[in-house]
């Protein structure tokens, strides 16, 4: 079994190149956990390590040997230290990487003045072996859910890795080596057992993060579907032909169960004034312009009664599809409020014209009473007359006026039940028709309408007695 263990060497060295070229791949282009960048920054350490070890002779020994311990020893430090803020989301205390200074020195020390490859080996497993072990065992206990098993071969591929480094120093303690290129068969089983940790380890680590992805994105989206199902707004998610999803709100709209309007045409969800505008509302639905402006659409219900809603769309993967999630916030009721405040409005404007109206003939009239009464030729009486029809014509001002007051609340007064008849003798009495006889009759109805039906029937007699 005695194999070249140059060529094992070198077989690591690139194996950990390899794996530090994917780690900083996959870095940089998928979503990492913390601790997952000092990984890959350990095996490009730890490629550099197998590199100085594949120079001893060609540089000075002193320079390899220093090199390659404090390589493999930094990188063991840095994979321990990933996976503690992988696992515990904290970092390995600073001192630990400050170990590495009195270690260098150590190791200088047993190559130029003591030069024993036994007490370097023991040095370095003294500096590797334990963190190793610390976070194998850290691994183990993190084991649970859906990644327990990759958990615990992670955690065993580092303990046996500690494990076996901490046998074949204890191996050389009992048969001291010739020089680390030694090709006996424990020296080469180390070797080809450290290729299959390397590897083992590090594809777990990746698997780990890997899963972690998954089960964060699986929650993820099961906490946004159950936003979705207890939210009002009606949620679709569609490619602009059918519909892939709906929230519990839009199903129970469109009459339908949640697994059978997956299949639904959008067309029919819509209520378009023809097909021209169908395309219009789904080109609406599509738009995901950045950034994105809500539109106004009207959807059909169960029972064909139309809803106008808000919808504001946003581009998603659904089941690794580019589609259009659409939010639909019903906005009818507010429509209708703010139809209300326009009639409402209305209705304040039609009042203000016809009592500004009022009022105005009803000055001209006392204003003529007023010149009249103040002729120089005018007699008693008919003076006396005169004011009279003045203070009536005040007393219908101040009725208009009171009106006007209070009916300033309009649109917060309901329609009430109202006697044609009463109103129409108030109407005539604030009139004063004189000669002009008004008969009521009997009717026994009353009007559910608004308070201004007074005002209509003062209008229609004011008109009749002018100009009728």
């Amino acid at each position: 079994m005695a194999l070249d263990i140059r060529t094992i060497t070198f077989i690591l060295f690139l194996l950990s190149a390899l794996l530090a070229f994917m780690f900083l791949i996959y870095w940089k282009t998928q979503k990492t956990y913390n601790g997952f960048s000092h990984w890959a920054f350990a095996m490009v350490v730890m490629a550099l390590a197998y590199c100085a070890i594949m120079l001893r002779g060609t540089i000075p020994d002193l320079i390899s040997v220093l090199l390659t311990n404090l390589f493999i020893t930094a990188s063991v430090l840095m994979l321990a230290d990933g996976t503690s803020r992988f696992f515990r989301g904290r970092p390995l205390p600073s001192v630990v990487y400050g170990t590495l200074v009195p270690f260098v020195i150590l190791i200088f020390w047993l190559t130029t003045g003591y030069d024993s490859i036994v007490a370097r080996a023991i040095a370095s497993a003294v500096m590797i072996v334990p963190p190793l072990l610390f976070v194998g065992y850290m691994a183990l206990r993190s084991a649970d859910g859906r990644n327990h098993y990759i958990t615990w071969s992670f955690g065993a591929a580092l303990t046996g890795f500690a494990i076996l480094y901490a046998a074949r120093c204890l191996y050389w303690v009992m048969f001291p080596p010739e020089n680390i290129f030694s090709g006996d068969e424990p020296n080469t089983l180390f070797f080809i057992l450290a290729i299959i940790m390397e590897l083992a380890s590090a594809g777990f680590f990746l698997l780990l993060n890997m899963v972690r992805t998954q089960t964060e994105a699986a929650a993820s989206e099961e906490r946004y579907q159950l936003l979705a199902e207890s939210l009002p707004d009606y949620i679709i998610v569609h490619n602009g032909r059918t519909i892939l999803y709906a929230n519990p709100t839009t199903a129970q709209i469109t009459g339908r169960d949640p697994d059978s309007i997956r299949t639904m045409q959008l067309r029919s969800f819509l209520a378009p004034k023809g097909p021209d505008d169908a395309d219009t509302i789904i080109r609406e639905l599509c738009s995901t312009a950045a950034p994105a402006r809500p539109h106004e659409i009207v959807i059909t219900t169960q029972d064909g009664r139309n809803r106008t809603c808000l919808v504001k769309n946003v581009p998603v993967r659904y089941r690794g599809r580019r589609v259009t999630l659409s939010v639909l916030t019903d906005i009818t009721e507010a429509k209708q409020v703010q139809e209300a405040l326009r009639t409402t409005n209305s209705k304040l404007s039609l009042l203000s014209g016809i009592t500004r109206h009022d009022i105005k003939n009803q000055l001209t009239a006392l204003s003529a009473f007023l010149a009249l009464g103040t002729e120089p030729d005018t007699k008693p009486a008919d003076a006396e007359e005169y004011l009279g029809n003045c203070h009536k014509i005040m007393a219908v001002i101040e009725r208009q006026i009171d009106f006007t007051r209070d009916y300033e609340s309009l649109g917060m007064s309901s329609p009430e039940w109202q006697d044609p008849v009463s109103l129409l003798k108030i109407a005539a009495a604030a009139l004063a028709p004189g000669r002009v006889r008004v008969e009521t009759g009997y009717c026994n109805v009353e009007l559910f309408c608004d308070p201004l039906l007074e005002k209509v029937f003062y209008n229609l007699l004011d008109n009749s007695l002018r100009y009728g």
